[in-house]
C-alpha cells in the first residue's frame, strides 16, 4: 500500500497558484496501460519536490501539436499519472507514443478536492473518472470511508473499477445499455443511494450535464458538493480568460478546476460554455 505522505491533501497546497515552474518540464514515459478501446494511461517520470493533490491538472504538451490541460489520474514517488482519451489529432498523436518517449509539462496548476471529512460519495461518468480514481486514493490511505458510483453508456467504457475494488472501496456501476451493472444513468444510481447512505460530501467528475443533476440533487440535500470541471484552456493560470463561468467570471485553471457546488449553481455551468473563439454555446 502506498504511503500516506505521498498524496497531498488540499489543506498541504500552499496557496492556489503555488507551482514550481511556468516553464515545461520534460517528462519520459516510464510504461503505458491501455484502460479501453479509447483511453490509455501514461505512466511519466515526475523529479518536483510537490506531488500534484488529487484535482489538480498539467498542461500538457508534444512538440507540433496543442497544448492541453490534463487531469492527475495518479502520483507517487517519482511518477504521475496522466490519462488520456483518443479524441482528436493531438490526443490521437499522444496514443502513438511509447515507453521511453517524452511529453512536456507545466504546472501542476488548480485547485483540488477538499478532502476532510470521514464519508464521501465519488460520481463518475466516462473519462471523468480520472481525477476521483486519485482522490478515492487519498480518502482511502487516510481511513475515510468512500463509495464511487461509477457510469458509461456502456461495459467496455468503464475505468478504474477493478482499480477501485482492489483498494477495498464500494464501487457500483451503472450503464445505459444494462451491459454491465444497473441499467441506466449513474445520476440514478446515486438518487437511490442517497436515500440509503447518508455522505458527508460529494464529489463528481464527467460530462457537464451528468454533473449539473449531481450538483443539483446534492445542494438540495444539504450536501456538499465539489465538481471538477473542464473547459477550453489556452494557459492554464488564468491569463486567457477563455474558461471562464459566466456571469460570475470564475476562471476554471485557477479558480478551480474543482468548484463548490452551491456557487456553480449562480454561474452558466450546465448550460453554456466557451468554444475556442470565445463565443459562448449552448450546453447539448
Amino acid at each position: 500500500m502506498r504511503d500516506k505522505s505521498s498524496i497531498r491533501t488540499q489543506d498541504e497546497v500552499v496557496g492556489k497558484n503555488q507551482f514550481e515552474r511556468f516553464g515545461f518540464l520534460p517528462a519520459r514515459i516510464k510504461k503505458t496501460v491501455d484502460e479501453n478501446s479509447r483511453v490509455k494511461s501514461f505512466y511519466l517520470e515526475y523529479t518536483a519536490s510537490r506531488l500534484p493533490c488529487p484535482g489538480q491538472f498539467f498542461m500538457v504538451w508534444l512538440p507540433g501539436f496543442e497544448e492541453v490541460p490534463m487531469s492527475v489520474s495518479d502520483a507517487g514517488e517519482g511518477f504521475i499519472r496522466i490519462s488520456i482519451s483518443n479524441e482528436g489529432p493531438t490526443t490521437a498523436e499522444f496514443h502513438r507514443l511509447n515507453k521511453g518517449d517524452r511529453l512536456f509539462l507545466r504546472g501542476p496548476f488548480g485547485n483540488g478536492f477538499f478532502l476532510k471529512g470521514r464519508s464521501f460519495l465519488l460520481v463518475g461518468g466516462g473519462y471523468g473518472t480520472a481525477p476521483l480514481i486519485f482522490a478515492a486514493k487519498a480518502i482511502s490511505s487516510s481511513g475515510g470511508r468512500c463509495t464511487f458510483l461509477f457510469g458509461a453508456r456502456r461495459g467496455e467504457e468503464l475505468l478504474f473499477v477493478a482499480e477501485a475494488r482492489k483498494m477495498g472501496i464500494r464501487s457500483v456501476v451503472a450503464t445505459e445499455d444494462g451491459s454491465e451493472g444497473c441499467m441506466g444513468l449513474v445520476t440514478d444510481l446515486m438518487k437511490s443511494e442517497l436515500k440509503k447512505r447518508r455522505y458527508q460530501a460529494i464529489l463528481t467528475c464527467g460530462p457537464e450535464r451528468m454533473m449539473y443533476e449531481v450538483v443539483r440533487q446534492g445542494v438540495k440535500l444539504g450536501i456538499r458538493v465539489q465538481a471538477s470541471l473542464e473547459r477550453y484552456m489556452k494557459c492554464g493560470f488564468g491569463v486567457c480568460g477563455s474558461c471562464v463561468l459566466d456571469p460570475l467570471g470564475l476562471r476554471v485553471c485557477s479558480d478551480g478546476p474543482v468548484f463548490d457546488g452551491a456557487i456553480l449553481l449562480k454561474t452558466d455551468f450546465g448550460k453554456r460554455k466557451r468554444e475556442v473563439s470565445g463565443a459562448r454555446v449552448n450546453l447539448c
